[in-house]
């Protein structure tokens, strides 16, 4: 057992005797480990029976969306732990993917990095699609592992693949929700893009 799986197994049975509050756990984790604990508790509490939860701490109530994304997704916890990665290094999502765009050497089609991206952060992306190469670069824009994001998400295993997942997303906005694609619009072909975010490690 290594010291994150240790610690996630401490709250569990803290947080079982009454004793709630994740801060002194995060606060035993080594710093580039807090982001990913904070994630793995958020879905043990997500998972935790809604009548436990009220009698063990009222404020477990308060699950964000995106925990249901990492439960019902294909990208493990990346749903939840990206956007906290974000928030701790400041940047925007669209900072994010123009870095990102950059680091890849994908300027010219930094849209396209920022629909991969949006699905990573959706649930939508499955891990074993992503090379090393992304997230590498995604590890030093927000002071993170790759090691550690490539184990995010694999956790929880990942679910079935939702009904949307793989659908093209050329006509989409970045940021919202992509429109079907159109049924005469011939398929981009697989390009260098393509295969950094679907072709495997």
């Amino acid at each position: 057992m290594d010291e994150l799986e240790r610690l996630i197994a401490d709250y569990k049975e803290a947080w079982r005797s009454g004793a709630g509050d994740p801060r002194p756990f995060l606060e035993r984790a080594a710093p580039g480990d807090r982001a990913l604990l904070a994630a793995l508790i958020d879905v043990f509490l997500e998972e935790a029976p809604r009548r436990e939860r009220r009698e063990h701490d009222p404020a477990a109530a308060a699950v964000t969306e995106e925990l249901q994304r990492s439960l019902s997704g294909s990208s493990g916890l990346w749903p939840s732990l990206l956007p906290r990665l974000r928030g701790r290094a400041r940047l925007r999502r669209a900072e994010v993917v123009s870095q990102l765009a950059a680091r890849l050497g994908a300027q010219a089609q930094q849209e396209k990095v920022g629909l991969y991206y949006h699905q990573m952060e959706q649930g939508l992306l499955p891990e074993r699609g992503v090379s090393d190469t992304v997230l590498e670069a995604l590890g030093r824009i927000v002071g993170y592992t790759a090691e550690g994001l490539r184990k995010a998400g694999q956790l929880p295993a990942p679910g079935p693949p939702r009904a949307d997942e793989g659908a093209v997303f050329a006509r989409a906005t970045y940021g919202e929700p992509a429109e079907p694609p159109d049924a005469e619009t011939a398929p981009e072909p697989f390009d260098e893009v393509d295969r950094l975010f679907r072709g495997g490690p």
